[in-house]
């Protein structure tokens, strides 16, 4: 469990022939990385066992979405919001299983209406042992400026704090009616309309106020970076719907759900953010029913972006083999490191580390993204050589 902000982790390994990866959460916060992912194939999380749910759990989702206000001009209203709404709300319902989901839309979701939701409708179901899911789509404002607020169907942009959701009280409001074990709050509130200079910046995943243990904090992107209306309702629904169910085992974790997000849009200059103090590992949902492959947001017939990487240092990294011979280490712009069968990589920059080794005399070559000082364990698997990792 750990408080971080992030929108890079990930693991890649390859062969000439085949990629596979094997993410974990680094064991200690890096700083926030910058700039998109780097493109890559989907990934392989066969390797990550995510914690076991209790054997009675509720699933219930609160999901919010305002294409309309009351008292915006229409030339600020969105297009997709509400249609967005309803897609997760079906998502969630069908294929992932949850066993409460509460829809609000345009003139449903007052300021009060949502707070009398989760008073009386939410706190009925969820407790300690429940996962509850925040989904809002819609304007926010004032994060630009560490005044975030959300915009309810009646709430306006000169008096934000009174008449919408100011995110210091609706965080209190989350935390007293849905006091779950796990949850996600999700927010697609950074649009590029404003009004007489005050921009819709609502808050980001980082952006938020600090909550309790167990809260992933999720945005559909980053720090006023404008995301594409309509673009993240449908991949976020494809995610919790199985589509980020990696290993098959039909659960989702928090890891596979912000992976699957993740990668759905490099290369678009819309980088989903996760926050918080959560364990990666943690299921949010259950018994899924299967969801689309990852489709890659960008436009297929553009050639993929360059690979960017945080601009961070790593301290160290320890590189443990468990069989082979002649294994070494390259981090990036650092010398080749021969390990038998353990190394360490000391002081570089984050970014990929090719491995190497000789496993029953055949010559295997394998890379994993290292954003994160710790051990790393590289073993052939199926035709792979493979690393998994940071661990303590």
């Amino acid at each position: 469990m750990f408080r971080t902000t992030i929108s890079i982790l990930v693991s890649t390994a390859l062969t000439s022939a085949a990629y596979a990866q094997d993410p974990a959460a680094p064991p200690a916060p890096p700083p926030a990385p910058t700039g998109p992912l780097a493109k890559a194939p989907p990934p392989l999380l066969g390797d990550v066992k995510p914690s076991a749910p209790p054997a009675t759990r509720n699933y219930v989702a609160l999901v919010v979405g305002l294409a309309t206000y009351d008292k915006l001009p229409k030339e600020v209203h969105l297009d997709f919001a509400r249609s967005d709404a309803a897609t997760v709300a079906q998502a969630l319902r069908e294929q992932a299983r949850f066993d409460q989901v509460f829809l609000l839309r345009d003139s449903e979701a007052t300021k009060e209406a949502i707070r009398e939701t989760l008073r009386t409708k939410v706190a009925q179901f969820v407790g300690p042992n429940d996962v509850f899911v925040l989904y809002f789509a819609g304007h926010g404002v004032g994060a630009d400026l560490d005044t975030p607020v959300l915009l309810a169907y009646d709430s306006s942009v000169a008096n934000g704090q009174e008449d919408g959701l100011e995110l210091q009280s609706f965080a209190r409001d989350l935390q007293t009616f849905a006091p779950s074990g796990l949850s996600v709050m999700v927010t697609d509130v950074v649009h590029r309309n404003q009004i007489d200079g005050i921009y819709f910046y609502g808050p980001a995943a980082e952006q938020w106020p600090s909550m309790p243990k167990g809260v992933m904090l999720l945005s559909a992107s980053g720090p006023s970076e404008p995301g594409k209306d309509g673009a993240f309702a449908q991949v976020f629904s494809n995610a919790m719907g199985g589509g980020a169910d990696a290993d098959g085992d039909h659960l989702v974790t928090n890891l596979e759900l912000y992976t699957y997000l993740a990668r759905s849009f490099e290369g678009t200059g819309q980088t989903p953010h996760a926050a918080g103090n959560f364990d990666w590992n943690g299921v949010v949902a259950q018994d899924v029913a299967g969801g689309s492959p990852i489709t890659y947001v960008a436009e297929t017939d553009k050639a993929p972006p360059a690979p960017t990487y945080p601009d961070i240092q790593v301290s160290a990294a320890k590189f443990v083999w468990g069989e082979g011979a002649s294994q070494s280490v390259q981090c990036r712009d650092e010398p080749v490191v021969a390990c038998a069968p353990s190394c360490y990589v000391r002081t570089f920059q984050a970014g990929p580390c090719d491995v190497s080794a000789v496993m029953d005399g055949v010559q295997m070559k394998g890379r994993i993204i290292v954003v994160a000082p710790g051990k790393y364990d590289c073993n052939r698997k199926g035709g792979d050589l493979t690393c998994s990792g940071p661990t303590q």
